[in-house]
């Protein structure tokens, strides 16, 4: 009987061995072909294009925010805003690629006519607005129609729209022109009552970023700083639309009295107001402008053949080889976007580690003869912009030239890496400057004080026992403003190696001022005048290549990442489905500020504490 029992246990041990493999090779089967499954999707899946017939108007309707470089959304992240609002999920349109539409369209003879939507498009740079302005214009000369309509234009939009040959408003809606502010909060009060202590160090008369921890209000410089950048934009805005619409620039957006009256003769109606200023030329209804766009097209008031932007756009060849599939030696091209950092950053921020390794495989990489580096940056770790600084020297002693081109902002430590350049271009309204240093932080020594509590013991040395509940020492103080001085002429020293002028001459034109492109050029700040476009004709004709053979370096994302993107986002859904997480519930809220407040917090983590950045500097 035992034999028998020890048999039988024998047997069924083997069958239950053999049920466990094949469970798990059918399950492993079915996971590799699901994964093999996404793969092929992934490689194979094509939109089917949109198909259009002659005599098609193609509608430039942007939905997003205009950038150098759309950056990578991590999967979770987007759960989060899909499930808060996902109507406010904002989304970026490269600039790039609403030029490419814009120019193919020019000598596209399907496209009869080009009309503007822009009621999605966010705000965006003077800077960034005007390279799609100049392709407008060179659209312009194909003699095709531009109509731009909407129910309201926000001062962006109007800039664009202003190109056009006809503007469409709703008789509910009106034209909002503001002009350009830069406001900020002063906390200085604050941290008194709070009982904190403020430590600030800084170099440079007009590096105002502190200023809101040290006074009440803005400073007389900083005021005169701001006003002659500010007034510089708003009066290239004013002399755009002016020309564009055949008023005078002061007729834009009159003095406060003077609309008043105006707007009192049209009995505060600010869609009659628009037209009466000939800031638009028609006032209709949604279903008007469809019916007058019709007959303007094509004779009939019913409907009339169009394309959207994005399924114009996924006909239209790229611009960009990727690096690595170049099919012949051609200029490189690399987007530096966002705050500068030290690590490795994803495209929107610009890491210190990150950009230098892309700097590098374009030094050893014989199809790239010269390179474009496309900045839009404030500025960021002193440390990071130094090592990306080195990396561009290196780059250089190869032999290859090396281009900048500034979009938007290209400030503090933006500029700290532009001036190792061989020749920066930048546009008159691009925002630069600003050559200064801070250090600042707090403690609460006086506070916890108030409560009762205090910190005492005994160290090794002077600078043990150095904490944020500690006051500061006073040689610790000196230490820090020595060390910040010491930054300060470091970033003087660095722009008189690069731009060829003594540090006398760099200091004067220093001291965190910000200055325009226009005034940066005169100032021998940058070399030329123009756009990206601009700088690339420059780089390719110092290394006889095509201006056309365009190669992006970027950091790859894997068909790994794809997947591991993919499964992440199902799986984030997964997990606040059985959470029971309301879309609008207060935890998925609650989730969004946690990683808006850290992503904020890792911002400021230079090895030093020393910052070479231009806050002020976006007004949008």
């Amino acid at each position: 009987m035992r034999k028998l029992f020890s048999l039988l246990g024998f047997i069924l041990s083997k069958i239950g061995r053999s049920i466990t493999f094949t469970r798990n090779l059918i399950l492993n089967l079915f996971f590799i072909s699901f994964i093999a499954i996404i793969i092929i999707a992934l490689q194979q899946q094509k939109e089917t294009p949109v198909t259009f017939a002659d005599n098609t108007a193609l509608i430039l309707n942007l939905n997003g925010v205009l950038v150098d470089q759309p950056k990578l959304v991590d999967p979770f992240d987007q759960v989060i805003g899909e499930l808060v609002d996902a109507n406010n999920i904002v989304h970026e349109i490269a600039i790039s690629d609403v030029v490419n539409v814009i120019i193919s369209a020019k000598s596209d003879d399907a496209i009869s006519a080009l009309i503007l939507d822009l009621a999605q498009l966010k705000p965006a740079s003077l800077t960034k607005l005007t390279d799609i302005a100049d392709a407008l214009v060179e659209f312009k000369k194909s003699n095709k129609p531009i109509y731009a309509y909407g129910d309201y234009f926000s001062q962006e939009q109007y800039l664009l729209a202003s190109f056009a040959d006809e503007i469409l408003l709703n008789p509910a809606g009106g034209v909002l022109l503001q002009g350009y502010g830069s406001y900020s909060l002063y906390f200085k009060d604050a941290i008194d009552k709070l009982n904190l202590s403020s430590h600030v160090f800084r170099v440079g008369t007009y590096k105002s970023f502190v200023e809101p921890f040290t006074r009440s209000n803005m400073s007389p410089e900083s005021k005169e700083a701001k006003l002659n950048w500010l007034n510089q934009l708003w009066d290239t805005y004013t002399s755009i639309v002016a020309n564009n619409r055949l008023i005078n620039a002061d007729d834009v957006a009159p003095k406060a009295d003077v609309f008043i009256k105006q707007l009192q003769s049209v009995n505060g109606n600010i869609a009659q107001y628009a037209l009466k200023q000939k800031l638009v030329d028609k006032l209709l209804t949604r279903e008007q402008i469809t019916e007058y766009l019709a007959t303007k097209l094509n004779g009939k008031s019913d409907s009339f053949a169009k394309i959207e932007f994005l399924d114009y756009l996924a006909q239209q060849p790229t611009r960009f080889e990727q690096q690595g599939f170049a099919s012949k030696p051609g200029v490189g091209i690399i987007f530096a976007n966002g705050q500068i950092l030290d690590g490795n950053q994803p495209p929107g921020a610009i890491g210190g580690k990150s950009l230098t390794k892309l700097l590098l495989r374009a030094k050893d990489d014989e199809q790239i003869k010269a390179l474009v580096l496309r900045i839009d940056s404030p500025g960021g770790s002193a440390f990071a912009s130094e090592q990306i600084r080195t990396a561009l020297l290196e780059l250089k002693k190869s032999g290859k030239p090396v281009i900048v081109s500034m979009g938007s902002v290209a400030a503090s430590g933006g500029y700290w890496i532009a001036s190792a350049a061989d020749e920066i271009w930048a546009k008159p309204t691009t925002i630069t400057g600003s050559i200064g240093i801070f250090g600042l932080f707090a403690t609460t020594e006086k506070l916890l004080a108030k409560m009762g509590i205090y910190s005492d013991g005994v160290g090794t040395t002077d600078f043990t026992g150095l904490s944020v509940n500690r006051e500061l020492p006073e040689y610790m103080a000196t230490i820090i403003q020595m060390t910040v001085e010491n930054g300060y002429s470091n970033f003087l020293a660095v722009v008189a190696e690069g731009r060829g002028m003594t540090i006398e001459e760099v200091d004067k034109i220093a001291q965190g001022r910000v200055w325009t492109g226009r005034d940066a050029l005169n100032l021998g700040l940058i070399d030329n005048l123009g756009n990206l476009d601009d700088a690339i004709a420059s780089a390719a004709a110092k290394v006889d290549v095509s201006s056309d053979s365009l190669i992006l370096i970027q950091t790859p994302r894997s068909e790994r990442d794809r997947l591991l993107s993919m499964f992440t986002q199902s799986v984030a859904m997964q997990v606040l489905t059985e959470l029971n997480i309301s879309p609008n519930g207060n935890v998925a809220t609650w989730l969004a500020t946690i990683s808006q407040q850290a992503a904020q917090l890792n911002n400021y983590s230079d090895p030093q504490g020393l910052y070479v950045e231009c806050l002020v500097c976006d007004i949008r």
